[in-house]
């Protein structure tokens, strides 16, 4: 048996009949294991007392001190101990207090383990030991009525779990692990990843000691050593990103950040997967557009960067302006217009219908008041109900209109370069995807995996796979759409020119 099976089984054992906390289970055997501090909180009946007697079981004949109710005084040589366990920890009990000061400040060959129902920036700031801490571990609070009955069932019985003494871990072994758990090698990603925790700790002013980093860098290097490798990867970090870091505020912004951490240093190499995704819809669309729209020459005004057909209604006695984007029209996709104020006007819904004439749906609720009365409320949570309201028509100045069919040739152009290089671009994140899945796949089965985050970070990269995916596919269907379109481009229907005026009552005619 090597020591990864052979740790393999540790785990196995001491994870046993524990649902929904294995993990955590895993965490504190890893920091006894390195000799580091940690504080365990969790409340009365969460199952502390059977998560510390599954990790002390992994040691053998270890020289155990228990510290509580029970025992108080220190005995002289606190470094006889393998195990120092603080029981029911409260800072408001000076001798505890004085007992936890002396031991972390004298300690050298112990672990120590300190449990409490006190969240952990109360406890360890008032025993003025919150910067000796490695890390905390918080029990959650709240597990799954399945779960909590597995737990109670077992917490009073727990004598058939131990470690057997052919695989426990004897005080000699512990002592050669750790000088060769300090020859392992951080690896660059793993570096990158410790260093943008730190610059979110300092972002936020979370203040962590050297020697906390020390020690943590050191868990990941452990993780690594017992996996059988010499040198760490991006899941040995898992352990950062997880509720470690005592203060409440501490836990959130970290965990928040670390996701986003570990994203970008896996797809440091392929930058543009952390881009916002391609929108190889809005690509369909403008090729559709292109090769289905007529040639007609519209007469349109410059509005928020883009060419706008004008519009006027009235609504509730008032003429207000409407502006539909040039691009839209003879398509059949729903719409908001811009205001006059150049906001997208939300409570307006204009369609195309394929042809140049608009139809306009109003949101009932502003049907009597108007749209400027009621421009910046914003307290009306009702959801919208639109009612159908005009159609206007569209002024064409000419219709096959030779500009227009030089413009859609220089647009055919351009579009058939943003498909090349969209095309090349989303082949190539597709690939590195891939890979990068089938790389980060072989770490499933790692020792101390928090398999939580690696199941969602693993979903992350399939999801993100289908999605390119499904572009590489819309971008295909649009190179074929526009491979039809010929160096002669279609010649229109003739399109008659519309009636002046509007076909609901209170619109008026096009502006202009």
């Amino acid at each position: 048996m090597n020591l990864r099976q052979r740790f393999s089984e540790i785990l196995q054992i001491i994870t046993k009949d524990i649902p929904e906390r294995e993990y955590y289970v895993q965490l504190g055997f890893l920091t006894a294991l390195l000799q580091e501090p940690f504080y365990l909180y969790g409340r009365a009946g969460g199952g502390s007392s059977l998560f510390i007697r599954r990790i002390t079981s992994a040691f053998k004949d270890a020289k155990i001190l228990k510290l509580g109710k029970k025992q108080k005084q220190l005995p002289d040589n606190i470094n006889d101990f393998n195990l120092i366990i603080f029981e029911n920890f409260s800072p408001v009990d000076e001798q505890s207090k004085n007992n936890l000061q002396i031991v972390i400040h004298d300690h050298e060959r112990n672990s120590i383990i300190i449990s409490g129902d006190q969240k952990p920036e109360a406890a360890l700031n008032r025993s003025e030991v919150s910067d000796q801490i490695t890390l905390t571990i918080m029990l959650p609070e709240n597990i799954s009525p399945e779960a909590l009955c597995t737990l109670l069932k077992i917490h009073s019985n727990d004598n058939g779990v131990t470690v057997p003494a052919s695989i426990a871990i004897s005080s000699e072994e512990q002592k050669q692990w750790l000088k060769d758990i300090s020859k392992v090698t951080l690896s660059p990603n793993t570096l990158a990843v410790i260093g943008k925790v730190a610059e979110t700790c300092v972002n936020n002013c979370i203040y962590v000691p050297i020697r906390k980093w020390l020690a943590l860098a050191n868990m990941v290097k452990a993780i690594a050593f017992l996996n059988g490798r010499n040198e760490t990867k991006l899941i040995d970090t898992f352990f950062l990103g997880t509720s470690i870091w005592g203060r409440s505020a501490s836990n959130t912004a970290i965990s928040d950040s670390y996701r986003e951490i570990l994203m970008t240093q896996l797809y440091k190499n392929t930058p543009s997967l952390l881009e916002k995704p391609y929108d190889a819809n809005d690509l369909f669309m403008r090729v559709d557009h292109l090769v289905h729209s007529s040639n007609n020459l519209y007469e349109t005004k410059p509005f928020n960067g883009q060419p706008c057909l004008s519009y006027r209604i009235t609504m509730a006695g008032e003429s207000v302006p409407l502006y539909a984007p040039l691009k839209y029209i003879e398509t059949d996709m729903e719409f908001h217009p811009y205001n006059e104020l150049r906001q997208v006007e939300k409570r307006v819904i204009c369609n195309y219908h394929g042809t140049s004439n608009c139809s306009i749906a109003i949101d009932s609720q502003v049907r009597t008041s108007g749209l400027r009365s009621s421009v910046n409320q914003q307290n009306n949570s009702a959801p919208a109900k639109f009612e159908d309201y005009a159609t206007l028509p569209t002024y064409i100045l000419r219709e096959n209109a030779p500009e227009i069919i030089e413009q859609k040739k220089v647009l055919r152009d351009e579009l058939n370069e943003e498909i090349k290089v969209s095309m090349e671009r989303e082949t190539a994140n597709l690939v590195a995807l891939r890979n990068t899945y089938k790389l980060f796949n072989e770490s499933k089965d790692d020792l101390f995996c928090f398999t939580q985050m690696f199941n969602d970070v693993q979903n992350a990269i399939k999801t993100q796979f289908d999605n390119t995916a499904n572009t590489i596919k819309i971008i295909k269907k649009a190179s074929e759409i526009i491979a039809t379109f010929s160096s002669m481009l279609k010649t229109p229907n003739l399109v008659g020119k519309p009636q002046p005026a509007a076909t609901a009552e209170g619109a008026a005619g096009t502006e202009k």
